[in-house]
């Protein structure tokens, strides 16, 4: 913990003023006083300070006590005082947006990651400058970039470990960046997406969240305890590295290969699984030009034996391995993203039966609520947690002033 000096204290109490009237506004300053426990000649300078830096403003008068006396002056929080800027950068497609304080998004772009003409990088940094320079909104007002890649990411080096997508391998990624504005923040793309559905989607006032990414491979963010758990080397999550089959003796892979669960149950280990086994099911519907997981899930509906042998296998893979991970760390809630949790409904509902059946541990499993904007929206709330403007689990109780 932060030493506790006058300055500190003072950081922690004007914080709390602040963030209480962002959740709870608008409100006087006298009811500040009375729910922080604070002595009202505090909060008055430390409002005074708020206000001068347009973090807050002074809006409706409320009436007077039966006792008479001033009217109070209701104070309320100024989303628009500064921005953040999120990008999740994908292996195809790249997403930039900037947020207010409140998560509201000014400006959003989708761009393809690759360019013809030039560098991934160079392409992706580019694009993002200009998302910067047409949204109107001063660099100086933008805090902060939060960055999420998909691969192995060390966050706390700010380098991409590997990002086999992407063809990045130890790559210098917040000093790439630097040119963005204010700090830069990187991670991996599935944490940066379980922050994201902690702040705007499905997980909203959960403190215990798995997020499980099914796309083209597979992975987990996880925040336990409200805070976002990356291991010993940030490597925590990598779960398609599971092994599903004990009696195989599977070879040994380092982690830019698929894992043993990917290859069985992502997305595009459903589609390599179909068309493998297409042989062995002449009456199938599909054909090897149209196998996609989408097209899975519809054949299965009209009875298609093959593409209910492959989805059989890879759900009961899915739900093998959460119901693992269920019983292990006992979340609160368990969302379902990436490319082939826009299937739905029918693939929650084979998930649910298959966890509630194999974990004695009850959990919720719910699809993502933010979409492809996750991640995005992550890097966003990241910028916002590492600068002190956004909280999640409440007040820094152990340093507020107690007064009367």
């Amino acid at each position: 913990m932060e030493k506790r000096t006058p300055s500190t204290i003072g950081r922690a109490n004007k914080a709390n003023v602040l963030h209480l009237i962002k959740e709870h506004g608008p409100m006087s300053r006298a009811s500040v006083a009375r729910t922080l426990n604070m002595s009202r000649s505090t909060i008055s300078s430390l409002v005074d300070q708020l206000i001068n830096e347009g973090r807050i403003r002074e809006g409706a008068t409320g009436q007077s006590t039966s006792a008479g006396g001033r009217r109070p002056v209701y104070l309320n929080y100024v989303a628009s005082a500064k921005y953040a800027l999120g990008i999740d950068i994908g292996g195809s497609k790249t997403i930039a947006m900037i947020t207010d304080l409140d998560g509201n998004v000014v400006v959003r772009r989708k761009f393809q990651s690759h360019a013809s003409e030039m560098n991934s990088m160079d392409h992706i940094l580019r694009e993002v400058q200009d998302v910067i320079r047409s949204s109107g909104i001063s660099p100086i007002q933008i805090i902060g970039t939060g960055i999420g890649f998909p691969g192995v990411t060390s966050a706390d080096e700010g380098v991409v470990v590997q990002a086999p997508g992407l063809h990045l391998d130890q790559f210098p990624a917040t000093s790439f960046f630097r040119s963005l504005p204010g700090d830069v923040w990187v991670d991996n793309d599935v944490n940066m997406g379980v922050i994201g559905e902690r702040w705007k989607g499905a997980a909203q006032g959960q403190d215990n969240v798995v997020l499980i990414a099914v796309g083209t491979g597979i992975g987990a963010g996880l925040i336990l305890g409200g805070k976002v758990y990356r291991g010993g080397r940030g490597y925590a999550g990598e779960i398609g590295h599971l092994h599903i089959d004990p009696f195989t003796t599977a070879p040994k892979l380092s982690l830019g290969d698929y894992g043993p669960l990917e290859q069985m149950a992502s997305g595009q280990g459903m589609e390599q699984l179909a068309l493998a086994k297409m042989k062995d099911f002449p009456d199938t519907s599909l054909t090897p030009e149209d196998v996609s997981v989408p097209l899975l899930f519809e054949a299965a509906k009209r009875g298609d034996t093959l593409a209910r042998d492959v989805l059989q296998q890879a759900t009961t893979y899915l739900a093998f391995s959460i119901a693992n991970i269920v019983t292990l760390l006992n979340p609160d809630i368990v969302i379902l993203g990436g490319g082939v949790s826009r299937v739905g409904r029918p693939l929650i509902d084979e998930l649910a039966t298959g966890v509630a059946r194999l974990s004695p541990v009850p959990c919720k499993i719910v699809l993502a609520g933010l979409g492809e904007d996750a991640a995005a929206f992550g890097g966003a709330a990241t910028v916002l947690l590492q600068a002190g403007e956004l909280r999640l689990t409440g007040f820094d109780d152990a340093l507020v002033e107690r007064g009367t």
